[in-house]
């Protein structure tokens, strides 16, 4: 009954700013693959975007996923969610990279907006739900970029240009549907949605430190560090503002 009167307590309201949110939050990957469509950019650039991206993902794991699962369930089991996250998305890492054919960038792309779609569904009211929604939108510009250039040039099944746009912009439809997920099934859940922060909190952690920076850095140059520092600061910025 009471899962009932929750919702049936949703609006109409809700449900367009769920589909909103998490339309910007995914559909931005599709957006940078746009532009890499029709814009060179040089490796330095694509290596400070990357690098960009990283800083922001840092400041949104740290400020809106880790804090505020902590502030939900505890310390102890925001520690041990954050390692099952680093560890499942570990698990995904290696069967996609196994499979080959682009799968694992596609998987790159998608995986870390699941839990982070679900919270946004689920805590649409609170400010957390836009700040986490805005950074990973604006993550996922650079990110959108880079995977398209890699799927183009890399050895991937992509080698076509609509190909590989039309299965960003797939992927980029799915938080949508999880951000409804979480706003009809979630809301008022707020240990099981600090479970899913601090899981993918330690999901993004493992992408961090074992594929975006160190291929940010791979040319040892400074551009990219004052990308991640340009991304943080940003990241940081949004989160306080919110």
């Amino acid at each position: 009954m009471n899962d009932w009167n929750k919702m049936s307590a949703i609006t109409i309201t809700d449900i367009f700013m769920v589909i909103g949110i998490t339309l910007f939050a995914g559909g931005t990957s599709f957006i940078g693959a746009i532009i890499a469509k029709y814009i060179h950019f040089s490796t330095s650039i694509l290596l400070f975007l990357t690098a960009f991206g990283a800083g922001i993902l840092i400041a949104a794991a740290i400020f809106e996923m880790v804090i505020q699962a902590e502030k939900s369930i505890g310390l102890i089991p925001t520690l041990v969610f954050f390692i099952f996250g680093a560890i499942i998305f570990t698990i995904a890492d290696v069967i996609a990279t196994r499979k080959g054919g682009g799968a694992d960038i596609l998987i790159g792309i998608g995986l870390d907006t699941i839990p982070e779609s679900l919270a946004i569904g689920a805590s649409i009211a609170s400010g957390s739900a836009f700040a986490i929604a805005l950074l990973i939108g604006i993550q996922n510009i650079p990110e959108g970029i880079a995977a398209f250039k890699e799927m183009r040039t890399g050895k991937t099944a992509f080698k076509n240009s609509k190909m590989a746009l039309y299965a960003i912009g797939f992927i980029s439809i799915i938080p949508v549907i999880l951000g409804l997920v979480g706003l009809f099934f979630l809301q008022g859940l707020d240990y099981v949605v600090g479970l899913i922060l601090a899981l993918s909190a330690g999901g993004i952690y493992y992408m961090l430190f074992y594929d975006m920076i160190p291929k940010a850095h791979k040319d040892r140059k400074w551009l990219p560090a004052f990308g991640a520092i340009l991304g943080f600061i940003i990241g940081f910025a949004i989160v306080r503002l919110f």
